[in-house]
């Protein structure tokens, strides 16, 4: 059994999640003591002072230390999670920039429903998941899935795929389902100091499937988070700006687009932000780009180590969603 606090700082913070982990393989060892003592009392108890008959002093001596100490970490994971939440993530289109630490997990999922201002079919519900852990430091792997069902004309990123391959027009003309699998990793270039920003690197392959063809694309990001404001209750605004491929394009398709998400966070109390974003990005085809407005909220659930975000989105044109509503969960699985 393993037990793990972890905290990720805001912008102005500390760039790595803090991690205190007890082991405890063995059984409980140490009256009481958090179970990684066991090891040190085994040895102990092992060495000559033991066979020699005045371990006994030495033993209670260093449980007392070691339960000093631990006390002392409880204390600081204590301070840790006064910190303020991040500014910027999910549901809302935009990447945080900071890496996992080694050996720590984040899991997010997210629910949406989208509305689509044209169509024979308007409505879309959608679901998505995204594993992180961290590999090496400012390293980590990422792995995520998408479905939805209903109109994917207007699905973002799916583009031909959801083609009725029946239809003379090109569009959908009933619900349908489609997704994306998709792999890639995170590399974090610098930590924010004075005037210089965090940043990071996001690169990411896809694999997208619905009533047409299947499609691959490759995307590269580039990652941005600031502290306007820094204190008790930081202003922070994020800016990713992309490029993402199409790997095997069709004839009217756009091999090449760009992509441009910015958000600003305003925390309210160590557990509340306020969360804006802008997201645009070009579609494959001939379609308007992608151009949605969000609003809304992320609070963090101190006993269950998660953060719940909610976020209505409004589009800015016939191609985009006219309205979208998302939930999120992020999971902080802490050290592995």
């Amino acid at each position: 059994m393993g037990y793990s606090l972890v905290q990720r700082l805001s912008y102005g913070g500390s760039p790595r999640r803090m991690v205190l982990r007890f082991d405890d393989p063995t059984g409980d060892r140490g009256d009481n003591l958090p179970n990684s003592t066991a090891p040190l009392i085994n040895l102990f108890e092992r060495s000559g002072s033991a066979r020699a008959g005045y371990a006994m002093p030495h033993i209670l001596w260093l449980k007392t230390v070691i339960a000093l100490l631990a006390l002392l970490s409880w204390s600081g994971v204590a301070v840790a999670q006064d910190a303020s939440i991040t500014l910027a993530d999910d549901p809302f289109e935009i990447t945080d920039p900071r890496a996992n630490a080694p050996g720590e997990a984040n899991l997010s999922i997210i629910g949406s429903y989208e509305r689509a201002a044209q169509g024979r079919v308007r409505s879309t519900f959608g679901a998505e998941s995204e594993y992180s852990i961290g590999i090496v430091p400012d390293l980590d792997f990422r792995v995520g899935q998408t479905g939805a069902y209903g109109n994917l004309d207007i699905r973002r990123r799916l583009g031909t795929v959801s083609t009725d391959p029946q239809s003379a027009e090109g569009t959908s003309e009933r619900a349908a389902l489609g997704g994306t699998t998709r792999f890639g990793a995170l590399y974090q270039l610098s930590k924010e100091s004075g005037a210089l920003p965090t940043i990071g690197l996001v690169g990411r392959v896809r694999a997208l499937y619905g009533p047409g063809r299947v499609a691959y694309d490759a995307e590269a990001v580039v990652l941005f988070g600031k502290t306007l404001a820094p204190g008790e209750l930081p202003l922070g605004i994020s800016l990713n700006l992309g490029w993402a491929g199409r790997l095997n394009p069709q004839q009217g398709e756009r091999p090449n687009r760009y992509l441009v998400n910015a958000s600003v966070g305003q925390a309210v109390t160590r557990d509340t932000a306020l969360v804006a974003t802008y997201a645009r990005e070009q579609q494959d085809r001939g379609d308007a780009d992608f151009s949605l407005v969000q609003v809304g909220v992320r609070h963090r659930l101190r006993e269950q180590r998660a953060i719940l975000g909610i976020a209505a989105g409004f589009g800015l044109n016939r191609d985009t969603p006219q309205f979208q509503l998302a939930v999120a969960v992020q999971w902080e699985l802490g050290g592995l």
